[in-house]
Formats: structure tokens, C-alpha cells, sequence
């Protein structure tokens, strides 16, 4: 699948299209339900905000546009998009049942939000009318308080009598301390029994500690014990290295939990994981493409984004040079 965002013709700020072409498929969607997750595993909902909930997204209206389906999309989904430096993956339910998830693209350059229609003037001209109103107020209340000097005279005639009546005081606290040591010496002997049995209570909330941190550890083991968003979350989170995240993706293969191979692909490609963005190519390009189940089918579009993100990274990485040199002919 190839999921792209596209200028209004003519262009609109606020307004865009998204284009939905699926491999090897012609037929075109009336409609679309999807999500958009960034790159720290939270999901776009529909005040703007993004939150790990994943909310789903319903358009109607699909349309034929650049070999697959165009959907009309407006602020509410552009504008948090427009603004997020993150990159965003689009998981796409079919009216099958099927779920497809790829890297959402957007051409940036050619976008604009809600606020390019004239607004940014008006902002810039209340900034500059509010200022002058309140800066005169606040500075005279500020001055006018630090007058504390009749208390400073109080304790000096205070401090006489006081003075009088420490004797009985100082008599009663010798009294407790000496109870007091009484009492330590009696219960001296019954202390020194019971330190043993005291330090080993610890004992209990390391063990289950151990035991939650094992249930959150990202392997293979917890591929069907947690859900998929749990699981990617906690192999963000653990920052494992290239090997044993190729290892990770490679078991979510063979369990045939693809959401979790993708995310986990996409998330160290867009981070600047060369290694981990060259393998995800790889998956989608058809020279030496080895077809899995979730990965069925090669995509050209597909493995040519991914050798872009390579280059961004690494712009002498021979092997997308010549992958995307090959895939552009």
C-alpha cells in the first residue's frame, strides 16, 4: 500500500488529498477507516491532539486519483500532521477485514494549514496592543508591601520571660530522657532478634519486580502475552540494539504479527537506524524479495521511500544509491 498526502487543485490551506493505492488491486474505495500513529507510538484523535488511544478515522466519498483513491481531507487531520516533525504510519481497514499499515508521506512543500489564510497579521499587531495596558499596574503593588519593621521589635521583650520558665522544662525533658533510656535497655535484648527476620521482608517486592520486569521485556516470549501496542512500546522504550531488534522482527514474522514487524521497522528506520531502515527496503523490493506473510508482495514505491530515508541519513550508502537508481528507471 502507498498512502500519500497531496495538494487540493488549486491549492487550499486547511485542505488536502490523500491518496490510497493498493498493490496489485484496482478497485476504488468508497471509503476509508484508518489511523495515524507517530513515531513515540501515539495516535492523532480528532481535537488535534495525539494520545496513546488509537482512535480510528472514517472517510467517505473516495474518488479515482493517481492510480488509486483519493479521499478529501481537512484540518482537523492536516494541520497536527503539518505541525509534528514526527513521521506518521497509516494503518488502513479495509472493507475486507484486511489491515494494511505503510508510512504515511506527505509533500510538505506544496502543503499548507488552516493558519496561512491571513491570519499570522492579526496575531502579530495583538501582541503588540496588549503589551502596554498592564506594565504600569504591576510595578507600584510590588513596591509598596516591604514595610515589616514594628514585628522585629516584639521578641526583644519577649525574650525575658521566657528565659524564666526553662528550669521546669529543661527538669521534664531530663525526666523522659532518662525514662526513655530505661526503656532502651530493657528492650535492648528483644532487638537483636528480630533484624534478621526484618531484612529478608525486602526479599518479596524484588521478586516481583523481576517478575514484571521479565513480563515487560521485549522478546519473543511476550509477543502473544502482551497486545501489540503494549509490545512496541516496551521495545521503544528498552532502545535495543540493530541485532537484537532484527531478531525481535524477525520472530514477530514467524508469529505472524505483522503490525508489530512494521511498527518496530518503521520506528529505528525514521530514527536513523541505516541497518534496520535497508532491511524494511528490502522487504518491499523486488530483487530478492522473499514473500511472508506479511509481507507478501513486493512494492516498488514502497522500498524507494525507505532507501530515501536511508540517505538522509547516510547520503553515501552505496546500496540505496543503487536500489533507488534501479527502482527509478
Amino acid at each position: 500500500m502507498l498512502a500519500k498526502i497531496l495538494p487540493c487543485q488549486p491549492s487550499e490551506p486547511g485542505f488536502a488529498q490523500l491518496m490510497i493505492r493498493l498493490r496489485g488491486e484496482d478497485a476504488l474505495l468508497a471509503n476509508l477507516n484508518f489511523t495515524l500513529c507517530n513515531n513515540e507510538q501515539n495516535y492523532l484523535q480528532p481535537d488535534g491532539h495525539w494520545s496513546p488511544e488509537p482512535h480510528w478515522f472514517t472517510i467517505n466519498g473516495g474518488y479515482a486519483f493517481n492510480n488509486g483513491s483519493g479521499f478529501r481531507i481537512g484540518p482537523d487531520i492536516l494541520d497536527p500532521l503539518l505541525t509534528s516533525p514526527s513521521q506518521v504510519q497509516i494503518q488502513a481497514k479495509l472493507a475486507t477485514g484486511k489491515t494494511l499499515i505503510t508510512t504515511l508521506q506527505l509533500a510538505r512543500d506544496e502543503l499548507f494549514s488552516s493558519g496561512a489564510r491571513g491570519q499570522t497579521a492579526h496575531y502579530g499587531g495583538s501582541s503588540v496592543l496588549d503589551t502596554p495596558d498592564t506594565a504600569p499596574e504591576t510595578v507600584p503593588e510590588t513596591e509598596a508591601e516591604p514595610t515589616p519593621d514594628e514585628p522585629i521589635r516584639t521578641p526583644t521583650a519577649a525574650r525575658p520571660k521566657r528565659n524564666t520558665s526553662l528550669v521546669p522544662i529543661i527538669i521534664a525533658v531530663l525526666l523522659v530522657l532518662l525514662i526513655a533510656a530505661g526503656a532502651l535497655w530493657w528492650f535492648m535484648g528483644r532487638d537483636n532478634a528480630t533484624p534478621t527476620a526484618a531484612a529478608k521482608q525486602p526479599e518479596a517486592p524484588v521478586v516481583a519486580e523481576a517478575a514484571k520486569a521479565d513480563a515487560n521485556a521485549c522478546s519473543p516470549a511476550n509477543l502473544t502475552s502482551q497486545t501489540e501496542l503494549d509490545f512496541v512500546q516496551n521495545c521503544v522504550q528498552q532502545k535495543l540494539d540493530s541485532d537484537k531488534l532484527l531478531a525481535i522482527i524477525q520472530a514477530a514474522k514467524q508469529a505472524k504479527q505483522c503490525g508489530v514487524a512494521q511498527r518496530l521497522y518503521a520506528h529505528s528506520a525514521q530514527g536513523g537506524d541505516t541497518r534496520i531502515a535497508l532491511a524494511y527496503a528490502a522487504e518491499y523490493d523486488p530483487q530478492g524479495h522473499q514473500p511472508s506473510e506479511c509481507f507478501k508482495t513486493p512494492d516498488p514505491d514502497t522500498a524507494a521511500y525507505w532507501y530515501e530515508t536511508v540517505l538522509q541519513t547516510d547520503p553515501e550508502n552505496q546500496k540505496a544509491k543503487q536500489r533507488l537508481a534501479e527502482l527509478r528507471k
